[in-house]
C-alpha cells in the first residue's frame, strides 16, 4: 500500500494543535484516513509545552501501534501473517497474538450471525472490481463459492503455546478488514487512556470511538456527549441522524459506500456469502452504537443483510448494543436504547 500524497510516509506523521484545542496526528493506514484527537485534562492549558508534550506522545504511541497492525494485518503485504497464512496454507504458521486474537474473535461473530458476517468473504470480493464497475461472471463466482467458509480459518497453538493461524483451503481468502478497524481503534482507546490521556476522539476511516466526553468551551460542558452524524445515503453530504455518545463507538456500513451501475442494474459492495451477489435487503445503512467498536464492526453489515424488521429483533436482543437503521424508503428505525440520544435529520428534496 502506498502512502497517501496528503499525508505522505505515516512513520513520520507527527501530532499539532488542533482549532478544537486538541493534539491531533492524522495518517494513511489501513487504506484510510486515520484522524486521532487527545485533549489535555480539564484545567490544563494544551498549549502547555509540558501537557502537549504528554499528549504528543500518547498519540505518536497510537501511530506507531497502527503501524504495527498493519505490518500484521495487511492482504498486500508479503511478510504480514495474514500473507504468510495464505502462502503457508493448509499448515499453521505462527502468528502475533493480537492477530490469533482478532481472527478469534471474528470467527465468534461470524458464527453468531449465521454465517452473514464471514471473514474469507475476500474469496469473492476479490472477484468484483468496485472502481471499474466489473461485475464477475456467474460462473467464475460458482467456482469460488466453494472455498468460502469462516470454517476454513483456525487458531490454534504451536510450541510452547505460541498462536498460530492455519486456513485449510489453499484457494479461500482471508481477510479481516471488515473488522479490524474496529479491533484496532478498541486497542488506541486502551493505549491512550493507559498513558493517562481521559478525553480522546478516533476515527479510523468511520469507525468512530469517543471517550470522555466533549471539550469544555463556549456553548458546551465539560463531559457532554459528543453529537455524531449518520450519513443520509441519498445525500452522504449530510447526515440522516445525530446520536450523541460520551463514551462508546460509531460505526455504519451503507450501501452507497461502494456501489456502480451496470446495463440498468445497481451493485453494491455488501456481498452476500451464499451466493456472492450484493445482498437483498431493504436497508441502505445500519449504523452500531456500542462501548466497544469491535462490536460495532462485528454487527453492522450482519445487521444491514438481515433487513430492517429482522434487524432489529437481532440487535435489540444483544446487551449494551443498539442500532440505527435506514431503509431504501428513507425510513429510519432505532433500537430501544439509543431512543434518547437521537435526533433526525429531514432529508432535504433535491432541486
Amino acid at each position: 500500500m502506498q502512502p497517501s500524497p496528503h499525508y505522505g510516509d505515516p512513520s513520520t506523521a507527527n501530532a499539532h494543535a488542533a482549532a478544537d484545542g486538541s493534539r491531533v496526528i492524522s495518517l494513511f493506514v489501513f487504506n484510510t484516513d486515520v484522524h486521532l484527537h487527545a485533549y489535555a485534562p480539564d484545567g490544563a492549558d494544551p498549549a502547555d509545552p509540558a501537557v502537549a508534550a504528554e499528549l504528543d506522545g500518547a498519540l505518536a504511541a497510537c501511530r506507531d501501534r497502527c503501524l504495527y497492525f498493519e505490518r500484521r494485518l495487511s492482504r498486500t503485504r508479503p511478510d504480514s501473517d495474514i500473507s504468510r497464512a495464505h502462502a503457508a496454507s493448509p499448515d499453521p504458521v505462527p502468528v502475533a497474538p493480537e492477530t490469533a486474537d482478532l481472527t478469534r474473535r471474528a470467527l465468534g461473530y461470524c458464527a453468531a450471525s449465521g454465517g452473514r458476517f464471514d471473514i474469507t468473504m475476500g474469496t469473492v470480493t476479490s472477484l468484483w472490481d468496485f472502481h471499474a464497475g466489473t461485475v464477475p461472471s456467474r460462473r467464475d463466482i460458482a467456482r469460488a463459492l466453494p472455498h468460502v467458509g469462516f470454517r476454513h480459518i483456525a487458531v490454534g497453538e504451536g510450541e510452547g503455546g505460541a498462536p498460530t493461524l492455519a486456513i485449510d483451503d489453499p484457494r479461500t481468502v482471508l481477510d479481516l478488514g471488515g473488522i479490524a478497524k474496529g479491533y484496532v481503534a478498541d486497542d488506541l482507546a486502551g493505549l491512550l487512556a493507559g498513558r493517562g490521556v481521559t478525553r480522546f476522539a478516533i476515527n479510523l476511516g468511520g469507525n468512530v470511538l469517543v471517550r470522555g466526553g466533549r471539550p469544555g468551551g463556549p456553548g458546551s460542558r465539560a463531559g457532554a456527549p459528543w453529537r455524531i452524524g449518520i450519513v443520509n445515503p441519498l445525500d452522504p453530504a449530510h447526515s440522516r441522524a445525530i446520536v450523541e455518545v460520551a463514551d462508546g463507538s460509531v460505526v455504519t456500513s451503507g450501501l452507497h459506500e461502494r456501489r456502480f451501475t451496470r446495463g440498468g442494474v445497481t451493485y453494491h459492495h455488501i456481498l452476500d456469502p451464499a451466493d456472492g451477489m450484493p445482498a437483498r435487503t431493504d436497508l441502505t445503512s445500519a449504523t452500531i452504537v456500542a462501548a466497544r467498536s469491535i462490536d460495532c464492526d462485528g454487527w453492522s453489515t450482519t445487521a444491514l443483510m438481515a433487513g430492517s424488521r429482522a434487524a432489529l429483533d437481532l440487535i435489540g436482543g444483544l446487551p449494551g448494543i443498539e442500532a440505527v437503521l435506514i431503509d431504501d424508503a428513507d425510513r429510519v428505525s432505532w433500537t430501544d436504547g439509543v431512543a434518547e440520544r437521537l435526533s433526525l435529520v429531514p432529508t432535504l428534496p433535491r432541486l
